[in-house]
């Protein structure tokens, strides 16, 4: 959702097997299927951002500096690196300060869908 709602991984933090902006957008029809408010909390997300100043989210969450070479990464589309890419993955606290951003309605949403896809 992060990298959805940026649209981008910021220049410092691209390596070669990092999501191009081309297929973070390609993704969203993925997610889209998921999750099925998913525009809408990358909507959400955007708004959080762009209140918060773009630049200012990417120093304060993000991972720092070019994220270093044993830096986590996960894949922009779950079992699909090569397709989608791998995003730079930002600290546990720091996606819980993210998700914080929102609206308490998206944040339930969020974590109420994460759940019922998870569970047995």
């Amino acid at each position: 959702l992060i990298y959805s709602a940026l649209g981008q991984v910021p220049q410092r933090l691209m390596r070669p097997n990092t999501s191009t902006p081309d297929q973070i957008q390609a993704a969203q029809s993925v997610w889209g299927e998921l999750f099925s408010h998913w525009h809408v909390w990358r909507q959400e997300l955007r708004r959080a951002i762009e209140a918060f100043g773009a630049e200012n989210f990417e120093a304060r969450f993000l991972p720092r500096g070019d994220g270093g070479t044993k830096g986590w990464t996960t894949a922009m589309v779950f079992g699909d690196p090569q397709g989608f890419g791998r995003l730079p993955h930002p600290f546990g606290r720091e996606q819980d300060n993210i998700v914080a951003m929102l609206p308490c309605d998206t944040q339930n949403q969020i974590f109420a869908s994460v759940i019922a896809i998870t569970s047995d």
